[in-house]
């Protein structure tokens, strides 16, 4: 055998070894690591639940006198929700601007309702409101209504809200009323 011939069976026997060598140590060596896919916030659902507060202007309309009334006043709430359903409870407190005078018309209702989209509340209300024994007030109401409620940022809602009052006082002065209000509150 010429020398030639030896070297080229030499070179391809050690090509041969040491590529199974190689082979060997690539089973060995881990895959390279993939990257998780991002993630994107497409935009949270608004969170209905715990405690709000808030202010509202509107109109009270006293029934029997045909006069309409301004309102500005406040409230305060809570809202659980289970699922797409939404029970709550709120207080509020109203100054009406009668002309030639003013006085107060508080309120404590109840809450149901039913969350159309993440950010969207409709709602149905009952409870009891009282004009706290105002000589011109438009006295104590049984109240049933409802209003639409909309998520405007992450921590803030925008209502409209319509509610009837049944007269409950009985007396010269008093009468049904109806309540349109319109207001923004800020849940924590």
């Amino acid at each position: 055998m010429n020398t030639l011939k030896k070297v080229a069976i030499a070179a391809l026997l050690s090509t041969t070894a040491f590529g199974g060598a190689f082979a060997a140590d690539a089973i060995g060596i881990p895959a390279p690591a993939i990257p998780a896919a991002p993630v994107y916030d497409v935009g949270s659902s608004f969170d209905w639940n715990g405690f709000y507060a808030g202010a509202n202007v509107g109109a009270q309309n006293d029934i029997t006198a045909s006069e309409t009334n301004w309102t500005i006043g406040a409230q305060v709430g809570v809202n659980a929700t289970f699922d797409f359903f939404l029970v709550g409870a709120e207080v509020a407190i109203d100054g009406v601007f009668d002309d030639p005078d003013m006085y107060t018309y508080g309120s404590a209702l109840a809450r149901g309702g039913v969350l159309i989209t993440d950010e969207l509340l409709a709602y149905g209300a009952v409870g009891y409101g009282s004009d706290f024994g105002a000589t011109n007030g438009d006295g104590d109401h049984i109240l049933a209504g409802g209003g639409l409620e909309f998520a405007a940022t992450d921590s803030v809602s925008i209502r409209g809200q319509y509610l009837y009052g049944w007269d409950q006082s009985n007396d010269a002065a008093s009468s049904d009323i109806h309540k349109f209000q319109i207001g923004a509150n800020f849940h924590f």
